[in-house]
């Protein structure tokens, strides 16, 4: 049963946006800090162009593609990081979906802190000491940082992204109605 609201045009945009998400994550080699604003800034506009529900599932599907694609060895190792990183994902895409009519920028921030924050205690405190036991200490060391401000980096400059983007795809979705 599709969400209410979920139209096909809706569907196709979400599919549209996942396919460039899966684009993004496969130049993951390149720089975290080009995948990961990209990624944000999908899962940002996804949820400002299609409703939460588009934005939440890109946020659950994307980080089985990027495990899928190997795009992130430490999940391949740690399995258990796969649902933590489902719910930072999601957390900035429903954010950005609940100030979506006043404050956006606020909304973006909060998101953003929201992410890395949770991503961060997670993993330092929950994940890596209870499910990565049998990784290397160079591995571990390399998520902490990676799980931390990088991601607050990299929401931040997906969130500025994705608005710059919405503040003039917003008048187009406008007349396309």
């Amino acid at each position: 049963m599709a969400a209410k609201g979920m139209t096909t045009k809706k569907l196709v945009q979400t599919g549209i946006l996942l396919a460039l998400c899966l684009v993004f994550q496969l130049l993951k080699g390149i720089s975290v800090y080009i995948t990961g604003p990209m990624v944000n800034a999908i899962l940002i506009l996804a949820s400002l162009s299609c409703g939460w529900y588009s934005g939440v599932l890109i946020a659950v599907v994307a980080p089985l593609t990027a495990m899928l694609i190997g795009a992130t060895p430490i999940v391949n190792a740690v399995p258990a990081m796969l649902p933590v990183i489902m719910i930072g994902n999601a957390l900035i895409a429903v954010f950005a979906w609940l100030f979506r009519n006043r404050m956006l920028p606020l909304g973006l921030a909060i998101g953003s802190c929201l992410k890395a924050g949770f991503l961060w205690l997670s993993v330092w405190y929950v994940v890596l000491p209870f499910f990565g036991s049998g990784v290397p200490e160079k591995m571990q060391m390399a998520a902490k940082a990676t799980f931390s401000v990088t991601q607050l980096i990299t929401a931040a400059i997906g969130s500025v992204i994705a608005w710059l983007v919405w503040t003039r795809l917003k008048k187009y979705l406008a007349t396309e109605a």
